[in-house]
């Protein structure tokens, strides 16, 4: 079987996802390819929204919010205009890729198949996978197979946004074979240069570094001990990394920007602080690591945050000096760290990948 994966440049999540079912359909003997659904648009439209959506991610979340929150309630006639100017491209390209079915892991790819199959009659099979923890607007206006999503307990929202029941797969989100295999914690501090003794906090916000990251580490640098390691994973933010090793230096500190070894320094870890965004959060569920969450972007990550807390995943508190505070209080009770890491090895098992491919090939009578 030949299956497309469509994702959207527009931060890692999406692209992370995309990797993680590529990984799992190539190891069932299934050819996969990868795109970026901006590459239908005309260039300088792929990179306006691309980089605008970095900029306000960055620069204003309060701003990205706002429009997250205006889509939940009004339909988002520009996605299905842009979607729509970009069927015919996208079905002669689909088309001649000769593949089996798309499976795509945001929204916008969804809503320009569906254009395609109305508009231009592509009869290639589509599915959805949610990213993340609540039906994002959109979603309503695709027309796919099945429409895979992270959690059971979230079908009726899906069905209140007018999917039906019978098309809801709840799979869970895909996170790459590295998220699922735990090593253990001291092999993975030697790995990684780290103290095998004491306690090490791991702070990161997704791909961009967005968020007070700065105004937490010093913060957490507060309520640590000199004995604790911290360490700050900045992303592609570079401006933000000179200024925490500018402001913030300490012995006990380490800054790192783009690292390919998150999932090792979450094996290290005893608690990591990071954003509500579905797929780093799915990652460190997947790893049974005792989590806070930071409450960087309104609207969409807020709904991610709800979820995580309201089943007891996750915790957190307003601002940086709160979740310092009790970053210092759970570290003082392992035995509550230690009860937490097991209700997540309980609940999450990594296999949201494997359920997705197999599903697919049932579809298509293939034995798995």
């Amino acid at each position: 079987m030949k299956i497309l994966i469509l994702t959207c440049n527009t931060g890692g999540g999406h692209n992370s996802t995309a990797a993680a079912l590529e990984e799992q359909f190539t190891q069932m003997g299934h050819a996969c390819i990868v795109k970026d659904c901006l590459d239908f648009l005309p260039p300088a439209k792929a990179r306006l929204i691309s980089e605008g959506h970095v900029l306000l991610y960055r620069k204003a979340p309060r701003l990205f919010g706002l429009g997250y929150k205006f889509e939940e309630n009004h339909v988002p006639r520009y996605l299905r205009a842009q979607c729509s100017a970009c069927a015919g491209e996208f079905y002669q390209a689909v088309t001649a890729m000769q593949c089996d079915a798309v499976l795509c892991v945001h929204v916008f790819p969804a809503i320009v198949m569906t254009a395609a199959a109305k508009e231009y009659g592509l009869s290639i099979p589509g599915y959805f996978v949610a990213t993340d923890y609540t039906c994002s607007p959109g979603v309503s206006s695709a027309d796919m197979e099945l429409y895979f999503i992270p959690h059971p307990t979230l079908a009726d929202e899906f069905i209140r946004c007018g999917i039906p029941q019978d098309r809801l797969v709840p799979s869970g989100i895909p996170v790459r074979h590295c998220f699922t295999v735990n090593r253990p914690q001291a092999e993975a501090r030697r790995a990684l240069g780290l103290p095998e003794t004491g306690r090490v906090v791991v702070m990161m916000c997704g791909s961009m570094g967005a968020g007070p990251m700065e105004e937490l580490t010093q913060a957490l640098q507060r309520e640590l001990t000199p004995a604790d390691r911290l360490v700050v994973i900045c992303g592609t933010n570079q401006k933000l990394r000179q200024r925490i090793i500018k402001n913030c230096y300490a012995p006990n500190l380490r800054i790192l920007g783009f690292t390919r070894k998150v999932d090792q320094y979450m094996d290290a870890a005893d608690l990591l602080l990071t954003k509500g965004g579905g797929l780093t959060t799915t990652e460190v569920m997947a790893k049974h690591l005792p989590t806070l969450l930071i409450n960087v972007i309104p609207g969409l990550e807020e709904r991610n945050i709800q979820f995580m807390v309201s089943h007891g995943f996750a915790r957190t508190a307003e601002g940086p000096e709160a979740l310092a505070a009790l970053a210092a209080s759970l570290l003082s009770q392992p035995e509550v760290l230690a009860a937490w890491r097991e209700k997540l090895a309980a609940e999450f098992d990594g296999s949201a990948a494997q359920i997705i491919c197999e599903e697919i090939c049932q579809d298509f009578g293939i034995q798995p």
